[in-house]
């Protein structure tokens, strides 16, 4: 039974054991990590490397190459904090005819703490591998007046739109483009929508870069790009330059090496144009979400990932969509499941476990933006929001969190008394484990 000299204790327990029952933090991310969590802002650390092993020929009377490993720390940081302070003078009352902390207390605590532990969680899954996100992409087709141009820089590169052999200025850039894969007008510019996601260059279909990571947007002409992981040197790198694939490839094959031209480095030579990853949010109904979720089922199996373990996080518009698919019918089959929902699950889909998210914990971004018009005349509009649908192997996301503080005091002149709690958590997306995660950008 609880009691004010108990209090502290029974309260946070009870309360974590429903967070931990029902959010879906620990079924969708891992807790390996090093280190303790004592107050806010510690640090924990998580190992990863961040290039492949070099297998090399091994010839009789030669030295083996040798090759450097390339360890990366990551540091999660403790970062959020939130407290409870509230007067027990009434639940002092409730324990003469109650046997323990009320019920409605502990659900409405835990459901707030629930809410924001899984929202938190589920935005640092935006993280993923810009190579795996699902959507309608935004092709731009260069031509000689209209091309782009990549230059290395220690942090990867810039890529800027150019006009000819001249760079052309924010206010003069090409406004509007037809996009080929829908038949619609954006603005042909880089947005700050586009932060966070991938683009490439292309020379045709067959000869593009790989795809690589927008982290800012200087204006419309200009943007600055990592790779998917942020390496800068590896092995899988060409000695001097910190992006990979300089040479270009068939968009899933990229020789270290290539043909001993660099098209896409410092090169302005007509017909380079670009292309943005999920630029758009795609259209999801009860006819495609199926079809979409196997996409994002083959962006993990291509980095290689294992097919255990795997989580898809829906709101419940996508839960009703994927009972009505067609491709899941008749109700009933093996793969939908009734019973207790716990930590959201509340069905297996396309090898996935698929978590219900309600309310506004699966995030949402605007589109690049529309256009309409030419030169001066030119109108931009903000593109349509879509939801950011996580998929992921629970090695993505490392989560720890800790109830620092759980305590009973005398409040301050009055006579009454007070609970206060701390409670502790942060989140990371370890560089070399975005690859772990793909998202759908998609709207209903």
């Amino acid at each position: 039974m609880a009691t004010l000299s108990n209090f502290g204790e029974q309260f946070a327990s009870q309360v974590l054991k429903r967070v931990y029952m029902r959010a879906i933090v620990d079924a969708i991310t891992n807790r390996n990590y090093e280190g303790e969590i004592r107050k806010p802002g510690d640090r924990v650390n998580i190992l990863s490397f961040l290039n492949d092993g070099l297998l090399s020929d091994y010839e009789v009377g030669s030295d083996m190459p040798s090759e450097t490993i390339i360890d990366n720390e990551d540091t999660l940081i403790v970062e959020k904090r939130k407290s409870f302070n509230f007067s027990l003078d009434r639940l002092e009352d409730l324990f003469t005819y109650a046997s323990d902390i009320p019920e409605d207390l502990l659900e409405n605590y835990a459901k707030v703490l629930e809410r924001q532990v899984d929202t938190y969680v589920l935005d640092k899954g935006t993280d993923a591998d810009v190579r795996n996100w699902v959507g309608t992409n935004l092709l731009v087709i260069g031509s000689a007046a209209t091309m782009a141009s990549i230059a290395t820089t220690a942090t990867g590169g810039t890529m800027t739109i150019v006009n000819a052999s001249t760079v052309v200025t924010d206010a003069t850039a090409m406004s509007t483009v037809e996009n080929p894969l829908d038949g619609s007008l954006y603005a042909g510019g880089f947005s700050a929508a586009d932060v966070g996601k991938g683009i490439r260059m292309t020379s045709t279909r067959t000869l593009v870069s790989p795809w690589y990571k927008i982290t800012a947007v200087t204006n419309s002409v200009s943007a600055s790009i990592t790779e998917w992981d942020g390496a800068v040197s590896g092995s899988d790198f060409v000695e001097g330059y910190t992006l990979r694939g300089i040479y270009g490839g068939d968009g899933v094959s990229f020789p270290k090496d290539g043909t001993g031209d660099a098209p896409f480095i410092g090169h302005f030579g007509s017909g380079y144009g670009w292309e943005f990853k999920a630029a758009i949010a795609t259209a999801v109904s009860s006819g495609s979400i199926y079809d979409q979720v196997t996409l994002l089922a083959e962006r993990l199996d291509e980095g290689e990932i294992p097919d255990t373990d795997r989580k898809l996080t829906v709101t419940p518009v996508l839960k009703t969509q994927l009972l009505q698919a067609s491709e899941l019918q008749p109700t009933g089959i093996a793969e939908i499941f009734s019973g207790t929902v716990i930590q959201g699950r509340v069905m297996r889909i396309g090898g996935f476990d698929v978590h219900l998210a309600v309310g506004a914990r699966v995030s949402t971004r605007t589109g690049h933006p529309t256009s309409a018009g030419t030169g001066g005349d030119a109108v931009s509009t903000a593109g349509a929001t879509g939801y950011q649908i996580l998929a992921n192997h629970t090695g993505m996301i490392t989560y720890a969190d800790k109830w620092s503080e759980s305590r009973v005091v005398d409040a301050e002149n009055q006579f009454a008394r007070k609970y206060q709690g701390l409670f502790l958590y942060g989140a990371l997306v370890p560089a070399a484990r975005r690859k772990f995660g793909a998202i759908l950008f998609g709207s209903v």
